[in-house]
């Protein structure tokens, strides 16, 4: 079996304030004017900070695969020219299409993936991720037999396998910030920890031999 592990980190577009819909406002409750201001100066920022998470919202800022054990290739997107060229990629290296070994890609990464590479006017293949007929592996779908009330995150089954080995240099929420942080080493090397955790679950669970 060809299998290509894919893993993408993601942050708010630049603009993305423009789309946020619905006026924020402080509950009812609220009397103080400095409360109600600082409440709804977070409340804007946390709505930001989820636009990283949303397909229409989001940019790739870096993005891992590899075939085999070895992590052929982990880039970062600085800008939408890096974006582009790095979905023009990607989408090389799905023809033939492999299986598409991901952990959450089914709910995230592979739509956005795809919804990226519309919004920047790159062909793409259009992936099957349906629940049950879908040939590329969801590893997190695997591991909670479906189950979104069993579902635990990669990090969870690095420690529950004792790979000491691998340290995750930012969390999720510290890749979201890197183009403001500009953190861009540590997340190349985020990515490179989550593609080879990846790959290691996927042995674990006789997924790729």
């Amino acid at each position: 079996m060809r299998y290509l592990i894919l893993d993408l980190a993601t942050a708010a577009l630049p603009d993305a304030k423009r789309y946020l819909e619905g006026t924020v406002r402080a509950p009812s409750n609220y009397k103080d004017e400095a409360k109600i201001a600082a409440y709804i100066e977070e409340a804007k920022a946390e709505r930001l900070n989820a636009a990283a998470l949303d397909v229409d919202l989001a940019r790739i800022t870096a993005l891992g695969f590899a075939i085999g054990p070895t992590v052929i290739d982990v880039r970062v997107c600085r800008d939408e020219q890096d974006e582009r060229l790095l979905i023009e990629d990607v989408a090389a290296l799905l023809s033939p299409m492999p299986t598409v070994v991901t952990f959450g890609g089914h709910n995230f990464d592979l739509p956005l993936v795809m919804r990226r590479a519309r919004y920047l006017g790159v062909l793409f293949p259009v992936l099957n991720l349906d629940r049950f007929k879908s040939p590329h592996i969801d590893l997190c779908e695997l591991m909670s037999d479906r189950n979104v009330n069993r579902r635990r995150s990669l990090q969870f089954y690095v420690k529950r396998m004792g790979w000491d080995d691998l340290t995750k240099i930012l969390s999720g929420a510290e890749e979201a910030q890197v183009p403001t942080s500009g953190r861009w080493d540590d997340l190349e090397a985020s990515i490179r920890h989550d593609v080879t955790a990846t790959y290691r679950l996927a042995k674990w669970c006789g997924v790729i031999s």
